[in-house]
């Protein structure tokens, strides 16, 4: 249900019209290094509040006040804890094997996974394509499973910072973080919780100050 919000979510609109296109598609998210890099805010709290942060600072912020919400609540109470799934780092960053997932929601006619590039040895990236039915779920959930609408409304805030970069892009800002870069290979991607709490309450404070 993870990856069906997300590319519900951050999927882009498609051209029926091309022959690549699957019948039944509805949107897609191009490569599986952007797929992993919104999988990874999605799971780690704690790096989707930084960035936030980090976008607030710089002046990227659509809404300043929106932001600092989100930010304020991603690091209430346990939610960092609670909400943290880890990932291993990899050659490319953060990564977790898909295909069983991936491969359960193809099974139902849910989403379509096409390979670009010449299958088997010279594929240049994967792409994955929602289909209405996997829209209708999405929606149904959303609806009616109060329990699963949290990942609806944490892909909310991952798509606000992500934007439309692409997965090298969103790869790069995640590298930034110091402990993501120094995570050995095959072992799990530290969290930053306190340092960011400590950021978050700074930035509360200065923005205290110009207020009054």
């Amino acid at each position: 249900m993870r990856l069906l919000f997300i590319l519900d979510r951050c999927g882009e609109p498609v051209d029926a019209n091309q022959d690549s296109v699957p019948s039944g598609a509805v949107c897609v998210l191009r490569g599986q290094k952007r797929l992993q890099a919104l999988d990874f805010w999605l799971r780690n709290p704690d790096y989707l509040a930084d960035e936030l942060l980090a976008q607030i600072e710089n002046g990227s912020a659509e809404d300043v006040e929106d932001a600092l919400i989100r930010a304020t609540t991603l690091m209430a109470g346990d939610e960092p804890d609670l909400s943290r799934y880890p990932m291993i780092r990899w050659r490319f960053g953060a990564w977790e094997p898909l295909d069983d997932a991936l491969s359960l929601l193809v099974a139902h006619g849910l989403i379509s996974v096409v390979p670009i590039g010449a299958p088997p040895s010279q594929i240049d990236r994967w792409d994955y394509y929602l289909l209405e039915a996997g829209r209708d779920l999405a929606a149904e959930l959303r609806a009616e499973a109060p329990d699963l609408r949290w990942y609806d409304e944490r892909v909310t805030t991952v798509v606000m910072v992500a934007g439309d970069r692409s997965g090298n892009q969103l790869k790069e800002i995640q590298y930034k973080q110091a402990e993501y870069e120094r995570t050995a290979w095959r072992t799990s991607i530290d969290s930053i919780t306190e340092r960011v709490r400590g950021r978050l309450e700074r930035l509360k404070d200065q923005r205290a100050g110009l207020v009054r």
